[in-house]
């Protein structure tokens, strides 16, 4: 017997951190800000938000019912939003992880991740999306890159199917990316993408500067945060080449 293969299709993956010490992990309004992002997703992609967790315990399936769970919730650590993504591969999490710790590190960072199907979007649409959400949240650093559907936009590596489940593999660069983030101020990149994020603190340093100006291509998103687009070959390049000076974690 023939079993129909599921079309392999594309999704566009954004990931955004935004630095923290207590008192602005605690004063983030988390509540306005998913619900801001949940309608600029709604407006781009007119999908409609199907499924909500709060803290990875609460499940709700109204929206009225977990905007009124935002309003009741006195600290909220995380949030998932889906978009029925079983049908379209669509959803988005942040978390403030920050406010789980019982002992308070001196830093932090807060999490945004989302992945949209390309089909509801182009590259001029996704670029507004994240400006819009960059500024109304305050990002400090991040990126989006492109992956197939078989990709798992956590670990942004191939998940691996058995005969009656799936798997993604950690490894110890996640860890390691996990520990180092906290230093995106100071310069630290996870890794290199088409579309890359950066703050002033990738151009304070004469050597990363350099390099970033005789690569890809440099614009300002506002008065703090730029966008460098990379070509696959230039990225390909600097990994192999320029690691070190672009303080690369991965």
């Amino acid at each position: 017997m023939k079993f129909l293969k599921k079309n392999r299709t594309k999704n566009w993956i954004i990931k955004l951190f935004k630095l923290t010490d207590q008192n602005s992990a605690e004063t983030f309004e988390m509540e306005s800000k998913i619900l801001f992002c949940i309608e600029r997703i709604e407006q781009l992609t007119e999908l409609k938000a199907k499924t909500f967790d709060i803290n990875y315990q609460s499940i709700y399936k109204t929206k009225s019912g977990f905007e009124k769970a935002l309003k009741s919730n006195k600290e909220l650590v995380y949030c998932f939003v889906d978009f029925d993504s079983e049908k379209t591969e669509t959803y988005f999490s942040i978390s403030n992880q920050m406010l789980n710790l019982n002992e308070k590190p001196e830093k932090d960072t807060i999490d945004f991740s989302l992945q949209i199907s390309t089909k509801y979007c182009d590259r001029d649409s996704i670029l507004e999306l994240n400006r819009v959400i960059i500024n109304e949240l305050d990002f400090d650093y991040g990126y989006i890159t492109q992956l197939d559907s078989n990709y798992d936009s956590g670990t942004e590596r191939k998940i691996k199917k058995g005969l009656f489940s799936t798997s993604v593999n950690i490894l110890e660069k996640d860890h390691i990316w996990t520990l180092t983030k906290i230093n995106i101020l100071n310069g630290t990149l996870k890794n290199l993408y088409p579309i890359n994020y950066l703050n002033k603190s990738h151009l304070s340093n004469s050597e990363q500067k350099k390099i970033i100006s005789e690569f890809g291509n440099l614009s300002e998103v506002n008065n703090r945060i730029y966008i460098w687009n990379l070509t696959d070959y230039e990225i390909e390049k600097l990994k192999k080449t320029k690691r070190t000076e672009l303080k690369l974690v991965e």
